[in-house]
């Protein structure tokens, strides 16, 4: 099974108005309208400004807060979302789609109980919505509560049942239980409505790969990746049918591909030896080995701490350790998702805040936060290396002097410390190269 389910993204609906005229925008109401229109083009900076000029204006403007939590969920700027999303519910009950939105960021931070519980609340409130009813579905599937999952599909099912993303979902969580019957029935109901259906046509071919019964598989994951040429998973099972079907040639060409698309497979650069050596290129085969090697050295890391997550979903500590091995092997995304779920359920874990801090200084994006998180981080637990990320983020955005304060401070507290010495070096040099 390729995965668990696939993520009902929430649609959040909000009034645009047809024009923005040129005159600067004075009342909160003009204010919420210009920064709707910058989320319709993308600007969310700008959007963000404007509503939170809104909120100034007006403090207990609710339909802003939640805008901007809405603004904030999509940026993946968790702990802002939460914030203004609660604001935004606790002066407008009613708001659904602030609620809504709030579950779902529940769901992506997975603290699913909260979600699941959110969830119930709008369904008490609001039987007939299938945003809500595919929602708690989908935290169900992530819960891996699959009975309630399933039951909770159906019914989204009655209301209306030619939705191909819920079919396949269904399929899956069927696939979680063991009853392949059920999921190879509705993996197909889901074909019958949408035939390109990428993740329908993998998983389906991935139950007949994994049963053996290659001749069904092979057009299944063939079809997947022709609809999704960077569906990963799907190309990687189409390499081991084709590795059991003897076309070695192939199978190891479609083993590169993945490798393309996915540097750190193991899998992949596992098969891809095994295939090689079938094609007596033995030196090829040789390396491709010996990269398997090193990466499942690496996975057995990453899954040991992943492990210690699901053992301990509310613990922010393990989150961020989470999150100092993604960054360790250049897993970006998640190293800053991991850090960013530390801060939900702590919003005072001083050591994610300088993590956090920390990446967006090093990648250079969100240097206003970065700077925001690395302050708190100190404020909270006065240590020289939180210093030390503070100037980082200063310097990267252009406040030499700042960061050359910070970075002096660090050093009068650790004189010995090489690293801080070398961030005193690169702003230095850098202002040397300035004048």
């Amino acid at each position: 099974m390729f995965q668990k389910g696939l993520s009902f993204a929430l649609f959040f609906y909000f009034v645009f108005a047809n024009s923005v005229s040129d005159v600067p925008a004075q009342t909160p109401q003009e204010l919420y309208t210009r920064g709707m229109h910058a989320v319709r083009q993308g600007k969310y900076s700008q959007a963000i400004q404007s509503l939170q000029r809104a909120v100034a204006l007006q403090p207990e403007y609710a339909k802003a807060h939640a805008a901007l939590g809405t603004i904030y969920l999509q940026l993946k700027d968790y702990p802002a979302s939460e914030a203004a999303l609660i604001l935004a519910l606790d002066i407008d009950s009613n708001l659904i789609q602030a609620e809504a939105n709030l579950a779902a960021l529940y769901t992506k931070t997975e603290r699913l109980d909260d979600a699941i519980r959110v969830y119930q609340n709008l369904i008490r409130r609001h039987p007939e919505s299938l945003q809500v009813r595919l929602g708690i579905a989908s935290a169900y599937q992530q819960a891996e509560r699959f009975p309630e999952a399933i039951a909770a599909y159906l019914e989204s099912l009655k209301r209306s049942p030619n939705q191909a993303a819920a079919l396949t979902n269904l399929a899956s969580c069927y696939e979680a239980v063991e009853d392949e019957v059920q999921a190879i029935h509705y993996y197909n109901a889901a074909l019958a409505v949408d035939p390109n259906l990428s993740m329908a046509n993998g998983n389906l071919g991935t139950i007949y790969q994994e049963r053996g019964e290659l001749d069904k598989a092979l057009p299944l994951l063939e079809k997947a990746i022709r609809q999704n040429p960077q569906f990963t998973t799907a190309r990687y099972r189409l390499g081991l049918v084709l590795t059991k079907k003897r076309e070695f040639q192939r199978a190891a060409a479609e083993y590169q591909r993945v490798i393309a698309q996915q540097r750190d497979h193991v899998g992949a650069y596992y098969n891809l030896a095994q295939a090689l050596f079938r094609l007596k290129k033995r030196e090829e085969g040789k390396r491709a080995m010996e990269i398997y090697r090193h990466l499942n050295e690496i996975a057995k890391e990453i899954d040991t701490r992943e492990r210690a997550t699901l053992m301990e979903p509310n613990n922010p500590l393990q989150q961020y350790r989470l999150g100092l091995v993604y960054a360790k092997y250049g897993k970006i995304d998640e190293a800053i998702e991991a850090f960013q779920t530390a801060l939900v359920l702590d919003g005072n874990a001083h050591y994610a805040l300088n993590g956090l801090a920390r990446l967006y200084a090093l990648q250079n994006v969100r240097l206003q936060n970065a700077v925001e998180y690395a302050e708190k981080a100190f404020h909270l637990s006065p240590e020289p290396q939180y210093l030390q990320t503070l100037a980082l983020a200063y310097f990267q955005g252009g406040q030499r002097e700042s960061a050359l304060k910070a970075i002096h401070t660090a050093l009068e507290m650790e004189p010995e410390n090489e690293a801080f010495q070398q961030t005193l070096e690169k702003i230095q040099k850098s202002n040397e190269t300035t004048k």
